[in-house]
């Protein structure tokens, strides 16, 4: 199995070469490295779908018919991980407390005020866009969504002391993993949007620096439920940038 492949079978429910009981900890960190290209993929993938439904049905259904898709073909991964970091930032009142309550596979009044807000805010910011540079945002967004990821596991302790699937991956994602897919993310921002690719790469690094240090004051680091949410949160934040740039500059 190639670490691409791995990667892909990890980040969707969508059908990618055979799975591999021989799975090594040292493959999945190395699948890291191509996560800025899985969501590259899933760009084209809701580019190619909106596409479509815009030969069928107005732009705001589009809009909404392509947040639909992408919450499917990830299976709401990380619109789950972002509801348990709500929960477990809101009502816990100390480290050991948020990260009990992040375990909690029930949805609360934080997490699921928060699911709305996000969706209906993905929503918006793509609606908002012209439809000319619609596919370019997806694709940039997704990609440096997912490369926000691997710098969190890469640089970010991981916060539970009785391990986990995320502390498998924090062990075996090393430096190289770090620079392919920086490189990656990178060359797809710039190639896309030149000048602007490059702000948004610069922004979403920032970001997700700002998350870490966060999350490592609350928690002592990271978990794979604040992965998903920095997904989450730089996917969105790449949308409202495009929006902004494009509203204030052209």
């Amino acid at each position: 199995m190639t670490s691409f492949l791995l990667a892909w079978q990890f980040l969707t429910i969508l059908p990618g070469g055979k799975k591999d009981a021989d799975i090594s900890p040292r493959d999945l960190g190395r699948s890291m490295s191509y996560y800025p290209l899985v969501g590259l993929l899933l760009g084209a993938i809701l580019w190619g779908a909106y596409w479509l439904s815009s030969h069928v049905f107005p732009r705001t259904l589009c809009d909404g018919l392509v947040i639909l898709l992408l919450a499917v073909v990830t299976g709401a991964l990380h619109l789950d991980g972002l509801a348990d970091t709500l929960d477990g930032m809101a009502a816990g009142k100390s480290a050991e407390e948020r990260l009990r309550i992040m375990r909690d596979h029930r949805v609360g009044t934080f997490g699921a005020v928060g699911l709305i807000l996000i969706l209906g805010i993905k929503f918006l910011a793509l609606n908002s866009l012209p439809e000319e540079i619609i596919g370019k945002t997806l694709l940039v967004a997704l990609a440096l969504s997912r490369w926000s990821m691997v710098q969190l596991t890469y640089r970010a302790p991981y916060a539970r002391p009785e391990g986990g699937l995320g502390k498998v991956f924090k062990e075996n994602v090393k430096k190289r993993e770090m620079a392919v897919a920086t490189g990656f993310s990178l060359i797809i921002a710039v190639f896309l949007l030149r000048f602007w690719g490059a702000v948004l790469w610069l922004a979403v690094g920032v970001s997700a620096l700002g998350i870490q240090l966060l999350f490592q004051k609350k928690i002592g680091g990271v978990t794979g439920d604040i992965l998903g949410a920095a997904n989450e949160t730089h996917e969105v934040l790449v949308l409202l940038m495009v929006s902004g740039i494009f509203h204030g500059f052209f």
